[in-house]
């Protein structure tokens, strides 16, 4: 391939980049929506429950609270500190975020991901190029590379410390290369204790097939970058040294969860993992009529089905768990398996676009949220407004039954709310209910409005209807 044809390429792949991040910075990014219920938009994508929980997380370590004390079952401040990086150099506070802006700082990571095909050695720029594209414009054939959640840390730690990792013990660099794959790596064990699982089948997998690379001063090198970063995220910083202790309790709470014996989610949608593991399994079959002896360039694929069995073995079954092999196969497994003539170039093309369609067209979002969140805060500020003229030096506060609801937190937050039972709660000029059937609450004093959340997930609005208060047309809209 040309220089002329290799700059281009570059240059196209870089416009796309640049691209894709005016639209995440837009707030409209191209993603797998569920099918939404009438008259309830689906555009910009709000923010799912669990993006929602980090938000909260990331929120309150920025205010001071130490990451340690959560009772998070095993996600790591590995989010908390790299937003809080990237809202400083914004200059953003935390209740002023966007969604936009929050699934930023994950994009930037994921980007990373994309750019890995370009840095896998003995692979045409052709196959370059278009692995980059797939798992860029794809989005790895799911909604994953923007998500405000760990995973894009996590992936983006783990693909690149492999990738560096069989740089270094290819020849291409010395020893001490190993520190930067053991520092990805840290980045991954920050994110969620998962990654130690991970990191074991990975050990495995380098047993198996590139034995020769375990030399004790590489190990040493990764090893030490790995527990300096890891350390250093974890405490945040070195602020909050019980978080090494809370890691440990993760860990040991992580067990109960995957293993079904508590709150454990089960598979919702099996047609995704279906996808991915025939993917996977074509990709072992080409391995196999290739033949040759074994190698380090077989670690990548090797890892993604371990990866994936791992996952599959266990009750705990949400989508995103799918997002490491998914991107390991995409980003090294499968442009190093379509540079041989087993598996022609052309082939391999049809293939890879065709499963990333597979992905997009199987994959459920998981309890998506379906309201408009934004419009809902939007139609509380103007009904505030309108109660405190008719209430003066009366507190307006919002006050939800039950749970916190995620995301209800993040789109209420400019309002005062409190959760549960506690001392004035049945006064609340807002009131938020868990809806049990279609029968509106009858109570005096409040007119009630259906509020769904999620699927199969309803609530009722009161609000107060006391004093002619003017209530905003769009109530009952959303």
């Amino acid at each position: 391939m040309g220089r002329f044809a290799k700059v281009l390429l570059i240059g196209l792949v870089a416009l796309g980049v640049l691209g894709w991040m005016l639209l995440v910075m837009q707030g409209g990014i191209f993603m797998h929506s569920p099918v939404s219920p009438p008259g309830i938009q689906t555009w910009p994508p709000r923010l799912h429950a669990d993006e929602a929980v980090q938000w909260s997380l990331a929120k309150d370590s920025s205010e001071g609270v130490p990451y340690s004390i959560n009772q998070d079952k095993f996600h790591g401040p590995a989010l908390a500190v790299a937003t809080q990086a990237v809202f400083a150099v914004r200059g953003l506070k935390f209740d002023e975020a966007s969604e936009a802006d929050l699934r930023l700082v994950p994009f930037l990571f994921y980007l990373l991901i994309c750019g890995a095909p370009f840095f896998v050695r003995a692979v045409a720029w052709p196959t370059r190029c278009l692995a980059s594209f797939l798992l860029l414009m794809g989005s790895a054939g799911c909604y994953f590379g923007h998500y405000f959640i760990q995973e894009p840390l996590l992936v983006a730690g783990f693909v690149w410390g492999v990738l560096l990792w069989l740089q270094s013990a290819g020849g291409e660099r010395p020893a001490w290369w190993a520190l930067f794959s053991g520092a990805a790596f840290g980045l991954s064990l920050a994110c969620k204790v998962t990654t130690a699982a991970y990191l074991g089948i990975l050990l495995l997998a380098l047993l198996i097939f590139a034995r020769e690379t375990l030399s004790w001063r590489r190990v040493g090198w990764a090893t030490l970058g790995a527990v300096f970063i890891w350390v250093s995220l974890q405490t945040v910083l070195f602020t909050d040294w019980e978080g090494m202790i809370a890691w440990a309790l993760q860990l040991w709470r992580s067990f109960a969860v995957a293993s079904g014996n508590d709150d454990t989610l089960t598979l919702t949608n099996p047609g995704y993992w279906w996808t991915v593991a025939l993917w996977l399994a074509a990709l072992v079959g080409i391995r196999l009529v290739r033949g040759g002896p074994r190698s380090a360039e077989d670690v990548p694929l090797t890892l993604a089905v371990g990866c994936f069995l791992f996952h599959l073995a266990l009750p705990y079954k949400t989508p995103w768990l799918l997002f490491l092999p998914v991107c390991l196969s995409l980003a090294m497994a499968w442009p190093l398996l379509a540079e041989r003539r087993v598996f022609a170039r052309g082939a391999s093309t049809v293939a890879a676009v065709a499963f990333v369609v597979a992905c997009t067209g199987t994959l459920e979002r998981h309890t998506p949220t379906t309201f408009r969140g934004a419009q809902l805060a939007r139609d509380l500020g103007e009904f505030q407004q309108a109660w405190q003229k008719t209430h003066l030096g009366k507190p307006f506060y919002v006050a939800i039954d039950g749970g916190h609801y995620w995301p209800l937190p993040y789109y209420l937050r400019a309002f005062q709310v409190g959760y549960g039972e506690f001392d004035g709660a049945e006064r609340a000029p807002v009131r938020i209910l868990v809806a049990h059937d279609s029968s509106a609450p009858a109570i005096p004093g409040y007119k009630a409005y259906s509020l769904p959340l999620r699927m199969d997930e309803d609530y009722w609005v009161l609000i107060d209807a006391t004093n002619e208060v003017d209530i905003p047309f769009m109530f009952g809209a959303w």
